[in-house]
């Protein structure tokens, strides 16, 4: 391929690749137990690469998550969430771009959320930043979107795989890449022939016509999952399912993107996939990705691929989002700001199977900031059959490998016992007292250390805020 006259590549560190499948459940991944052909491209990943049984994320929605996943600090910490100022505070030393452009690094993000801006403080040290909205404007933004409603289609990951391809062939440094893929996010409306691939007809062409019609109507996740019986759920499922599907075939072509630009030889690469969250079918009476801490939001897929950077090994130890940075610094024995605790947690790519434990031993934490009275109005003027109540409340997690301690903003706590309750529906805190009093001090000690670290706030214009709300409203948050 014609290189225009840039100079040879300079390359000795690896190229890493941190890929988000946002929205995406952790259960509808072959590699951790699907019976459906739902990520194919992700499942070959995880069978010859590093596999974590255990990640959780920090947060159930994606500021909060990113944030975490890319300064390796706690929401409370970093303070981009609800009840904030929506961005990274001032007292965040460093994110993962920034810690990659200190060694050297050429920094590239794609992304299809808007979130992960410069607005919110996520888009910090990346040399080359791109939002699917600057790639597909006018017409044909709206034909892409009107192909997805009427027939089935993606949500932009085509357009940005195409950017990256121009993008990859001119950068002559070891490249950081972040890309976020959109495609398990509401709406689920991916093209006919990924549904029936990854599971048959489970339902007609009239409950296809019917939800694409909803779809047309803009109706909004709470109206249509939260107000749904078992088989339009049924029918909700099988269309999320393909969406896996769909954003795992976009992973295949940046792969493919990443291998004719030569950039993924044995020692050459690291290729992370995880999401930021997942997504509530119908599951306590939820929609969406709000008001919930339990595992359909908070236990996401990690797997690493890169022969000759990690092993291929299943890790059964307990991560968090907020060890990724720092163990990617110890991989390439580097700090540059990472947090102080860094050295005191688990790694994910330590080159052994030894059973290394952070400060938190087996345990993983979580936070949900509740939403204020004018979000809470917005977004039920748009969904006005859905009951809100749930946002409206803070909670807490500690999670455990066994029990997890759930507390709300009014001091209610609750213990469930998520080995032996999938679902979980009941409070066992009679039944482990003992476990009540452990997790309850644990999360009592994170409480204390996350105020004793809270940064200061940032300051937003005007257009900061209007840019935000923009991309708030466009997910369908509020």
């Amino acid at each position: 391929m014609d290189d225009g006259g840039i100079a040879p590549m300079e390359r000795s560190l690896p190229d890493v690749v941190l890929v988000v499948f946002d929205t995406a459940r952790r259960d509808r991944f072959g590699c951790y137990g699907s019976p459906r052909p739902t990520t194919p491209t992700v499942d070959s990943l995880a069978s010859a690469g590093t596999v974590a049984e255990a990640m959780l994320t920090t947060a159930p929605w994606t500021l909060p998550s990113h944030a975490s996943l890319f300064t390796g600090l706690y929401p409370s910490e970093h303070g981009a969430q609800w009840q904030s100022e929506r961005q990274l505070s001032a007292g965040v030393d460093v994110t993962i771009a920034e810690f990659f452009k200190g060694l050297g690094y050429e920094t590239v993000c794609a992304t299809n959320n808007g979130l992960i801006s410069f607005e919110t403080g996520l888009a910090r040290g990346f040399d080359r930043h791109v939002h699917r909205s600057e790639l597909e404007r006018g017409m044909r933004e709206k034909a892409r979107q009107v192909k997805k409603v009427a027939t089935g289609g993606d949500s932009g990951g085509e357009v940005v795989n195409a950017w990256l391809e121009e993008q990859v062939r001119t950068v002559r440094r070891p490249m950081f890449l972040f890309v976020n893929y959109l495609e398990c996010h509401w709406p689920y409306a991916p093209p006919r022939r990924l549904r029936r691939q990854v599971g048959g007809r489970r339902f007609g062409l009239a409950d296809d016509v019917r939800f694409r019609m909803d779809l047309a109507k803009r109706t909004g996740p709470w109206d249509a999952v939260g107000t749904a019986n078992a088989e339009t759920l049924e029918v909700y499922s099988a269309l999320y399912d393909a969406e896996h599907r769909n954003v795992d075939g976009h992973l295949d072509q940046l792969l493919d993107v990443l291998e004719r630009a030569g950039r993924l030889g044995n020692g050459d690469a690291l290729v992370m996939v995880t999401s930021d969250h997942g997504e509530h079918l119908g599951e306590h009476g939820l929609a969406d990705h709000q008001a919930s801490l339990d595992d359909h939001l908070t236990h996401v897929p990690f797997v690493a691929w890169g022969p000759g950077v990690v092993r291929a090994e299943r890790l059964d130890r307990t991560f968090e989002f907020v060890d990724v940075l720092p163990s990617l610094a110890r991989l390439l024995d580097a700090d540059l700001g990472v947090p102080a605790a860094a050295e005191r947690r688990p790694t994910l790519f330590t080159g052994s199977a030894t059973d290394v434990r952070g400060p938190n031993g087996d345990l993983a934490f979580a936070e949900w900031r509740s939403w204020s009275d004018v979000d809470l109005t917005r977004v039920s003027g748009r969904n006005p059959r859905y009951d809100f109540t749930g946002l409206a409340r803070d909670l807490l997690r500690v999670r455990g490998e066994r029990f997890s301690l759930v507390r709300s903003g009014e001091g209610r706590e609750s213990l469930i016992d998520d080995a032996n309750d999938p679902l979980q529906e009941t409070d066992v805190s009679a039944a482990h007292p003992d476990e009540v009093v452990r997790l309850r001090a644990a999360l009592d000690d994170k409480v204390a250390e996350w105020r004793g670290a809270e940064g200061g706030s940032s300051v937003l214009s005007e257009v900061d805020v209007d840019e935000i709300e923009r991309h708030l409203s466009e997910l369908g948050y509020i």
